[in-house]
């Protein structure tokens, strides 16, 4: 059953069909550069998904051809052509994703797919309100400072010991986020992701370091500058960066190394 499905754009879209994919657990990068020329709208460990403006035939077709190029390219991948069925020839294209299938092309009519559906109506969903300031802990010896009085000193105590506790449980969790954040730097970059790349750059550059927050500006700048040729530049800024400032900047190979 097909459900009526809207998006303002191809790029909204491929938005919702990426966090969607992330929903089930799969490792998505976006508009990832072919080998030649070209992109994959979605890339992920099983999938490489190309979403055209529409799936009318003509459209269709012209996507099959682009795959079709780029399928070699792509060996561990199902190849896929993700978007909503039309209003108009909806049996042909059925047809056509019948007549390719056994060339190991998939087509996904998102709005037939009732888990998609289900994700989009949630998508779509205004965001719950969040509460206003920052959400702080109690001091579990509050209640006992009113009524004892030589257990202020104590009190004391107690709450250095759990400042210290909570700046340890902070320090923590920040560092978990930020060895996060250079996994996903570091996959986005072996795959010359832009979009997943700058995200994960916008986050280091909030970091506490000063040497991350300077690799982060060099390294986007390098990208704003030069484009996908920008990704070549990352073990180079890390080691000017290790080499003149100090720093402990993690080097990593990556297939276009020099």
């Amino acid at each position: 059953m097909t459900v009526a499905l809207e998006f303002a754009s191809s790029e909204d879209l491929r938005t919702a069909l990426g966090r969607w994919l992330e929903d089930y657990g799969h490792d998505v990068h976006r508009q990832v550069p072919c080998p030649g020329e070209g992109v994959v709208d979605l890339l992920t460990p099983l999938y490489a998904i190309f979403c055209p403006s529409t799936l009318l035939p003509a459209d269709l077709w012209a996507a099959v051809d682009v795959v079709q190029l780029q399928q070699a390219n792509f060996p561990e991948q199902q190849m896929v052509i993700a978007g909503l069925t039309p209003d108009s020839d909806w049996e042909a294209v059925q047809a056509i994703a019948e007549q390719i299938k056994p060339q190991g092309i998939e087509v996904w009519l998102l709005d037939q797919n009732s888990s998609f559906v289900e994700f989009y109506a949630r998508f779509t969903a205004d965001p719950l309100p969040q509460p206003e300031g920052k959400l702080t802990r109690r001091n579990p010896l509050a209640g006992c400072l009113i009524s004892l009085g030589m257990a202020a000193i104590l009190s004391v105590s107690f709450w250095l010991a759990y400042r210290i506790l909570d700046r340890h449980q902070l320090q923590v969790a920040t560092n978990s986020q930020d060895n996060r954040t250079w996994e996903q730097l570091h996959s986005a970059v072996g795959v010359w992701d832009m979009e997943s790349t700058l995200a994960s750059l916008e986050s280091l550059g909030n970091s506490r370091n000063p040497c991350v927050v300077k690799f982060a500006e060099q390294f986007e700048a390098s990208l704003q500058q030069n484009g996908a040729e920008g990704f070549r530049d990352i073990n180079p800024i890390k080691r000017a960066l290790n080499l003149q400032e100090g720093c402990d900047l993690d080097m990593r190979e990556y297939d276009f190394s020099q």
